[in-house]
């Protein structure tokens, strides 16, 4: 057996540089723990349903107010908890307003209370306040101020935020409040009784043609008419047609049974508003709000492909004599016209109507007028013989054909009795 004494091995040296040791440990660990113990989140628990008073001072918070509702700062109501996840499961948002002329700051927001079958318009950051209903099933709407109240905030990145509160009275009969928040879950739905899409200004556009191309403002339309050179066109209200020229970003305005395009700061928040989206050689998209403005509306009006035109010549001018540099004279129909270079003839069901008159000829731009019209472009001499140049538009002004008609010489003209075989115009077709 080995035996070793205490003089081999010293005890006594050995607990005291272990107590020594211990000592200095102990301080550094508590040092450690005084420096890190402002940081540790002590009252992590009560971030849904605690007093508001720890996070806000002097109405200023110590994160983005905007950020609530996403990422860390999610706040669900599944996460809510007691009389806050009751709220959570009675308040539902079903929209708020979406029209981009109006604020968000001064948004409408429309909520539900689930049992209580109500909808309530609040206008954002209002509080609304509340109460049990009389069998003890759900929450009403109070319009005089109650112990529970909610205040639905709408925040920039579109998530509702609701404050909550609740009055407290002790024991000792003192009154305080308890507070807390959570973020709607939108359900969606349309107001009771009301569907904007079988309103007339949502039926208008959703039967809507579009037109790509008006070829007749591209040739003729000039200094006055140039910004609409590169719109296309929207014709609307088929029993009583008229026509937007509208391009990617416009905002449209109902106002006096018709829509027209107007500035954004032109829109008024009382009459119903559109704006187009997109627009492609394929269709016209267009997003359409109420007055309202909590439900929008998408239409997606496909190009219309309008039949083939075709040059019929039993109704086109027949029997032209020229009466000068500028004019001649030719039969329409039953009857014998003037016409001089730079008139406008509409084909109607009874037959050629010259437009003279600057209110028709506007009409006719604005698709308020329809039919096949035929421009007068001028008179020209090729080969040696006289020819009566035009266009001829179809009555979506998508397609077009130039024609020259040829103009009866003066033998011709004398030699009246002697039958001969029509002359029939000759047509270069040039259809875009």
């Amino acid at each position: 057996m080995l035996l070793i004494s205490a003089a081999t091995f010293p005890i006594d040296r050995w607990l005291k540089q272990s107590a020594k040791c211990a000592s200095i440990a102990f301080c550094v660990f508590i040092g450690v723990l005084a420096l890190f113990s402002p940081f540790y989140p002590w009252n992590a628990n009560d971030s849904y349903q605690g007093s508001l008073e720890s996070i806000y001072k002097k109405d200023r918070t110590f994160f983005p107010y905007e950020a609530i509702g996403s990422g860390a700062l999610a706040l669900r109501a599944r996460h809510a908890l007691g009389w806050v996840s009751r709220l959570a499961d009675e308040v539902t948002l079903i929209a708020y307003n979406t029209r981009p002329d109006i604020d968000s700051r001064e948004a409408n927001i429309l909520l539900s209370l689930k049992h209580g079958k109500q909808q309530l318009t609040l206008s954002n950051g209002s509080v609304l306040h509340l109460k049990e209903s009389d069998q003890g099933k759900g929450l009403y709407s109070s319009e005089v101020p109650t112990g529970l109240w909610v205040k639905p905030i709408l925040l920039e990145n579109g998530a509702v935020l609701v404050e909550a509160g609740r009055k407290l009275v002790s024991k000792d009969g003192r009154i305080g409040e308890e507070k807390g928040q959570f973020i709607l879950a939108q359900e969606g739905g349309v107001p009771a009784r009301y569907n904007p899409a079988q309103q007339l200004f949502a039926l208008e556009l959703k039967s809507a043609r579009c037109f790509i191309n008006d070829l007749l403002i591209q040739k003729y339309g000039g200094h006055e008419y140039s910004d609409w050179k590169a719109k296309s066109t929207l014709e609307l209200a088929a029993s009583c047609p008229y026509a937007c020229f509208v391009s990617a970003g416009d905002y449209l305005l109902y106002e006096g049974g018709e829509w027209k395009v107007v500035a954004l700061e032109q829109l008024k928040s009382q009459l119903p508003m559109a704006h187009v989206k997109s627009v492609s050689a394929k269709a016209i998209e267009v997003e359409v709000w109420d007055e309202a403005g909590f439900h929008p509306l998408f239409y997606k009006i496909p190009l219309f492909q309008p039949p083939r035109l075709q040059l019929k010549n039993e109704t086109m001018p027949s029997a032209i004599r020229l009466r000068n540099a500028t004019q001649v004279s030719c039969a329409l129909g039953k009857r014998r016209v003037i016409l001089k270079q730079g008139d406008w003839l509409l084909k109607t069901g009874t037959g050629w109507r010259s437009l003279r008159k600057k209110e028709e000829i506007e009409q006719y731009l604005n698709h308020r007028l329809k039919g096949e019209l035929f421009i007068f472009d001028g008179i020209e001499k090729e080969q040696g013989r006289l020819l009566m140049k035009g266009q001829l538009f179809d009555e979506t002004r998508t397609q077009v054909l130039p024609f020259s008609m040829p103009i009866e010489s003066e033998k011709s003209q004398a030699k009246t009795s002697r039958k001969r075989k029509p002359i029939l115009p000759t047509i270069e077709r040039k259809v875009a």
